[in-house]
């Protein structure tokens, strides 16, 4: 109920920002996307207290080199840890040289040779197990934040240069916030040689072998899993385009103006692939429960689609100083009808 709430005050603000006459389409903004194209290594992400670490029975709190807590990222869907807890983790060396933008792990300029009496502790306090009854659990929820994508930071472990890429082939790049830079989780995975699995109940990453990991009811099955992934991610990338809209309305900072307007251009993208993705699932291998779960979830991805779509528009248009009232109709009804399926989806899938 109190979520219901929040979400209608949110229509409310939101219904309030699309104001005065007019109408045009996204096809307006042939200009601003090349204005956003300068702007090359700023991009929008979001901090995530809420996903804890585990590494085999420890929950990880990590800190930056001031001794400040530290969170996972999201980032164009991939999730990021800082590098400087991860040497901690695999209790290695870490050196920036500044010189040839490169961070060096194991082997160092330093310490070429590993050697225990040279090791410079530089990372020393950045991860920190504790007991699940002992670990202090962020009350604060995902903040939007701006990052540095920074294709010229290389990363080398015992002098080898790491390479990294997302699951669909695409070569990642570090991200750098407040000073800090971060690697995502399928690259720590390469450099720890150790198994990354995400636990969606709890929403923690599970690192390395779990001891006392807790067991499920019932096996679930590919497809089941699959929903649920898909639901999740769904809902995130409803819930970040929303918040982007409103950012768009409250800063003054034309730079992130257009890279806001990018951003949700991007969001509407990948809404159209999702929406293919949960299409195609194969219905003849799922059960009844699973097929009604699939079509609730394939009708919310389909109007969330149009949702975006609508906040594309607004977007482009309150960017280029044009009047999109005649919008705000329908984007509230595109709103409402998400969140109606939103839920319909939610129950049908926490019932598999």
């Amino acid at each position: 109920m109190k979520r219901n709430k929040r979400i209608i005050g949110i229509l409310l603000s939101l219904f309030l920002i699309v104001g005065t006459t007019g109408f045009a389409y996204a096809m307006e903004a042939t200009n601003l996307s090349k204005a956003v194209k300068n702007v090359s290594n700023k991009a929008i992400a979001y901090v995530r207290p809420e996903f804890a670490v585990q590494v085999k029975d420890k929950l990880q709190v990590f800190k930056d080199v001031k001794g400040q807590r530290v969170y996972p990222i999201v980032y164009n869907g991939n999730t990021y840890l800082p590098i400087r807890a991860i040497s901690a983790l695999m209790n290695e060396d870490i050196q920036w040289d500044n010189n040839s933008k490169t961070i060096y792990i194991g082997k160092t300029l330093m310490n070429p040779n590993k050697s225990k009496t040279k090791k410079n502790n530089e990372n020393q306090g950045a991860a920190e197990g504790f007991d699940k009854e002992n670990y202090i659990k962020p009350t604060w929820k995902s903040n939007q934040v701006m990052v540095e994508v920074r294709p010229d930071i290389t990363i080398m472990y015992d002098f080898q240069i790491q390479k990294f890429t997302d699951i669909s082939g695409n070569s990642i790049c570090p991200i750098v916030y407040e000073n800090s830079t971060y690697l995502p989780i399928r690259s720590i995975s390469q450099l720890m040689t150790q198994e990354v699995q995400w636990d969606n109940t709890t929403k923690t990453i599970l690192i390395g072998n779990q001891a006392n990991i807790q067991e499920e009811p019932k096996e679930q099955s590919i497809y089941t899993k699959r929903l649920q992934a898909e639901f999740e991610s769904a809902v995130e990338l409803y819930d970040q385009a929303t918040g982007k809209i409103v950012s768009l309305k409250t800063t003054t900072d034309a730079a992130m103006k257009t890279m806001l307007v990018e951003s949700i251009s991007a969001d509407v993208q990948t809404a159209e692939k999702q929406t293919i993705s949960i299409d195609s699932l194969k219905k003849s291998k799922m059960t009844d429960q699973e097929v009604a779960a699939q079509e609730a979830l394939y009708d919310f991805a389909q109007i969330s689609e149009h949702y975006l779509l609508v906040l594309e528009n607004i977007a482009y248009l309150s960017v280029s100083g044009k009047d999109y009232s005649m919008l705000s109709d329908t984007f509230v009804s595109f709103a409402l009808d998400s969140q109606s399926k939103m839920n319909t989806a939610r129950k049908l899938i926490d019932a598999l």
